[in-house]
């Protein structure tokens, strides 16, 4: 082994702890990095792929898209069955895709 590899198998194994793995041994769905502690996944099974709250099955932007229309997040959260904590986590994602 190279020096410096063991940093890399590291780094790769946190991102691979993300992956659900289907019977088959495909991938089915990925814990999206970045939300905080907010439940995102990439699972084409729902959303078509896009970024989705776990609980409630929100598309993250259908969710935070309400919030940022005017309706308080405590609203949103009853709305889509997310928990409001989850929805504050995701706002900083939000706000980087605001052009």
């Amino acid at each position: 082994m190279r020096q410096g590899q063991h940093v890399f198998n590291e780094v790769a194994g946190q991102y691979l702890n993300r992956v659900e793995f289907a019977p088959d041994g495909y991938a089915q769905l990925i814990q999206l990095p970045g939300y905080g502690d907010a439940e995102v996944v990439a699972d084409p099974r729902r959303g078509f792929g896009q970024p989705t709250f776990k609980r409630g099955d929100a598309k993250g932007e259908d969710a935070l898209g309400m919030f940022g229309a005017g309706v308080s997040l405590a609203d949103v959260a009853a709305e889509y069955g997310v928990p409001e904590s989850q929805l504050e986590d995701a706002l900083p994602v939000a706000s980087r895709h605001v052009a």
